[in-house]
């Protein structure tokens, strides 16, 4: 069995650099304008909020390891507090959702949203038992970071593909683009 410790700093290097591939969403499409829309927000949002949980529930374990309090203990109060912070997420995730527009050409189908919270649910509950009824172990709370860099990754490529839709046609025909004429002038 690989060690714990291990496994938390590769999570670690994970959530860190899905959280920096966030800044490549921004230099996409409209997005480097400011214009972005009520969904791509949420996007961002879940892209961030579940990269950042991965990282500080990763570094909490780290610390409860180091502070010797137990293999058995980490793991229960890691599940605890993920379980908890999971339950309010599925809240505003949901919250998010409903108040997107209908009419709204990105919007994923319901069946999207239902999977993906049923799925973290049923990760609550695994550690929920992990903490209280079983004896604890590491991969219910690994399987449950794991399944938040997944969402991660989720929200980044959804990030993408709707900047890619609002791209120039040159970008994608390999044109290069012509400065406007001000810019030509050495104007701004």
């Amino acid at each position: 069995m690989p060690d714990p410790t291990d496994t938390l700093m590769i999570l670690v290097d994970a959530a860190v650099a899905v959280a920096g591939f966030s800044g490549v969403v921004v230099v996409f499409g409209r997005r480097s304008a400011g214009a972005w829309s009520k969904l791509e927000r949420t996007r961002l949002v879940n892209l961030l909020s579940t990269s950042f949980s991965v990282l500080f529930f990763s570094l909490g374990a780290l610390v409860l390891l180091h502070a010797e309090l137990g293999h058995s203990t980490t793991w229960r109060i890691g599940s605890v507090g993920w379980s908890v912070v999971s339950i309010w997420q599925i809240a505003s995730v949901a919250r998010a959702y409903s108040s997107l527009s209908r009419t709204d050409p990105d919007r994923p189908h319901i069946a999207v949203p239902i999977t993906l919270l049923g799925l973290t649910a049923v990760l609550v509950v695994l550690n929920l038992h992990n903490a209280f009824v079983g004896p604890a172990e590491f991969w219910p709370f690994l399987a449950a970071l794991v399944w938040l860099l997944a969402l991660a990754w989720y929200s980044f490529a959804q990030l993408l593909l709707v900047a890619s839709r609002g791209a120039p046609a040159a970008f994608y025909e390999g044109e290069s683009v012509k400065p406007s004429s001000s810019s030509e002038a050495g104007g701004e």
